[in-house]
């Protein structure tokens, strides 16, 4: 049996880092940091660096260790102008449309910042759902569990399901589980991952080469 299922992740994916989304992002965690734990800028950064490390996320480690409340962080590390940096993407919602498979979004972000960067993009029509942070009960990609979590939800085989990410950690695991991968932004292919492409336009023709007989 071919695919049924394209499991999309968000930022960095379905726009390409140059718009700057996540740089935005990444400022604002920096800053609740050093506002919530009396921590210089240097040495919040170190931190995110451990916790992404050993937990997969900044938010976990933040949980974790400090009680942080994820509604909080995540309202406040999202709380961006996306319509400065991102805008509707005419030939992103028709390369997206002419795609016969069931679209997914699985991000290790809050629904609500999914949500508004699909308007921004004008592309949420394409997507059956949006599986974000607070769905998969705060447990981020790479973790296994998070993907287990998302099979269970769709009620689909692993082996039915493309996962397309920027991140080769969050691929190797859906690959262990037996869901294909594809890298998006990379011209060569990284061991343990089945396709990469430059550009998320590039994916029809990766498509292709993956389901032919």
């Amino acid at each position: 049996m071919g695919l049924s299922h394209l499991v999309f992740d968000l930022d960095n994916t379905l726009y390409p880092p140059t718009r700057g989304v996540v740089e935005r992002v990444d400022t604002l965690i920096t800053t609740f940091m050093t506002e919530r734990l009396g921590m210089t800028a240097r040495a919040a950064d170190a931190l995110r660096a451990r916790y992404r490390e050993e937990f997969g996320t900044t938010l976990n480690g933040l949980m974790r260790d400090h009680g942080v409340s994820p509604d909080e962080y995540l309202a406040s590390v999202h709380a961006i102008e996306i319509e400065e940096l991102l805008a509707p993407d005419a030939a992103l919602l028709a390369m997206l449309r002419a795609l016969p498979h069931e679209k997914i979004v699985f991000t290790n972000g809050s629904s609500a910042h999914a949500e508004r960067v699909l308007a921004c993009l004008g592309v949420r029509e394409c997507f059956v759902e949006v599986y974000s942070l607070e769905r998969v009960a705060y447990v981020p990609k790479p973790e296994r569990a998070a993907f287990e979590s998302l099979l269970r939800e769709i009620e689909v085989p692993a082996t039915r399901c493309l996962v397309i990410d920027d991140r080769v950690d969050n691929l190797r695991t859906a690959g262990a589980l037996g869901m294909r991968t594809l890298l998006v932004g990379c011209a060569a292919v990284p061991s343990g991952i089945d396709v990469a492409v430059a550009s998320i336009m590039d994916l029809p023709e990766a498509l292709r080469s993956m389901e032919e007989p």
